[in-house]
């Protein structure tokens, strides 16, 4: 077993039948052979005795002077039959390149060390930004598991938080054994498409064994490796280029309604109520529905609106003319690849309105409208936060994190509104059109519609 770090000739796959020669950041080789019993017993001698061999006779080779050259920076993808030897490898590759000052320090996933009494969001990253970008990036994208410790977790969920830690210790190689093996396969597909993409964008060389071979497209490596049961070992250098999810070609943006909604509303980390609906459109991927967007009539004075409209032609001339994204969900299996992005892109022209407005709390986290919508972060006045708080205190729910007819609802399940009306009367007029312009507004298009 020996590792160098000489001038190599490699074949060019890009390029059939071309050879060149290139600086190895890391050549290893690798020989193993299995040889004789290790443990003899009664039986294993009688079945040698029937087959007619001597226990010295038992000899199965897995590598016979196998090479592999890994560059920093390297996806590299190595897959083939179970038992065919890819955990031995990647478990000699991760040894040498710990020895490497170009890939060391290594993680690895089998000493991945895992506290089980906190939830997955105090565990990796630095900050909460990165520890929801790492999570993200291991396929764990939805508010609900990120508060979840790692013995609540299913298998497939616990394998990708072990490749979170992994990805995000800060290592410059990570090395990653039965690689998304346990999900299933449009799951697999997409941790692979963003896991790589997390790994490319801080020049992490990445390294994932798995015996399917279903994830070339969206691991895209740089180098694909296939181990057969026995020395057979191939190993070809790719020359990968970025490109979208294999996934999201196949995501179709058609006209959606509430009962689509419904069917994603729960995965939704505020209100699961709608109010104020215009349009709804969904993402489908092969008959599933995947993500849903809800579009309704714009609130009265949103955060931030003066930014971008003239006060005057905002109060009066919104309706017609601007639509709020209210909701916005997708299925947390495809979260990261694009399926939010290409669901507004596709549904916002068909909408026949000039402008689309979002308030977004998950947008600080993830900026999914980022690239295609101006964006502006708004805090709370003071004034405005007292009034809210005065609000809940009276009320018993917050106007911030539940939707309009949830209010309006749970209010009057209460009998408080003959309250809320003197409480308006005695704060601010605009408190009104807040909370009722949006029903009156739904109100009126359904008076429109039966006529």
């Amino acid at each position: 077993m020996t590792v160098f770090r000489i001038p190599v000739v490699y074949d060019d796959s890009s390029k059939p039948g071309r050879r060149e020669l290139g600086l190895a950041g890391l050549r290893t080789g690798l020989t193993k052979v299995f040889d004789g019993v290790v443990r003899r017993s009664e039986r294993v001698g009688e079945v040698a005795e029937l087959m007619g061999l001597g226990l010295e006779d038992v000899r199965l080779p897995v590598y016979d002077e196998a090479e592999v050259e890994v560059e920093p920076g390297d996806v590299v993808y190595v897959t083939g039959e179970s038992g065919g030897g890819k955990s031995l490898l990647i478990r000699h590759l991760a040894a040498e390149m710990a020895k490497h000052p170009d890939f060391a320090p290594v993680a690895a996933s089998w000493n991945v060390k895992v506290r089980r009494d906190r939830p997955l969001i105090d565990l990796v990253g630095g900050d909460v930004y990165q520890g929801v970008e790492t999570l993200s990036a291991a396929g764990l994208s939805d508010v609900f598991t990120w508060f979840r410790c790692f013995d609540e977790l299913s298998d497939g969920q616990r394998m990708r938080f072990i490749f979170a830690k992994a990805v995000g210790s800060g290592a410059k190689t990570v090395v990653l054994d039965e690689f998304c093996s346990s999900l299933d396969r449009e799951t697999a597909k997409a941790t692979a498409y963003t896991l790589q993409r997390f790994a490319r964008k801080r020049k992490t060389t990445l390294i994932a064994a798995t015996a399917v071979n279903d994830l070339l497209e969206d691991l895209n490596p740089s180098l694909y490796i296939v181990k057969h049961f026995g020395p057979r070992l191939e190993v070809n250098r790719l020359d990968p280029k970025p490109k979208p999810c294999s996934l999201l070609n196949k995501v179709l943006v058609e006209e959606g309604s509430t009962e689509d909604w419904r069917l994603l509303s729960f995965l939704h980390y505020r209100s699961h109520r709608l109010g104020g609906v215009v349009r709804i459109f969904r993402a489908v991927l092969e008959g599933r529905v995947v993500g849903v967007v809800v579009y309704s009539n714009p609130y009265l004075k949103p955060a931030g609106f003066s930014r971008f409209f003239d006060t005057e032609w905002y109060l009066t001339q919104r309706f017609g003319n601007v639509l709020r994204i209210q909701r916005v969900v997708v299925h947390p299996s495809f979260r990261g690849i694009g399926v939010a992005r290409k669901l507004l892109q596709m549904s916002m022209p068909r909408l026949d309105v000039a402008f689309v407005e979002i308030l977004s709390s998950m947008e600080k986290l993830v900026p999914f409208t980022k690239g295609f919508m101006h964006r502006f972060v708004a805090d709370t006045a003071p004034a405005k936060k007292a009034r809210l708080e005065e609000f809940r205190s009276m009320f018993g729910i917050d106007l911030q994190k539940h939707g309009v007819a949830e209010v309006m609802g749970f209010i009057a399940r209460r009998g408080m509104l003959g309250t809320l009306r003197k409480w308006l009367r005695l704060t601010r007029a605009e408190m009104l059109y807040y909370l009722l312009a949006p029903i009156a507004f739904e109100k009126q298009v359904r008076r429109k519609t039966r006529k």
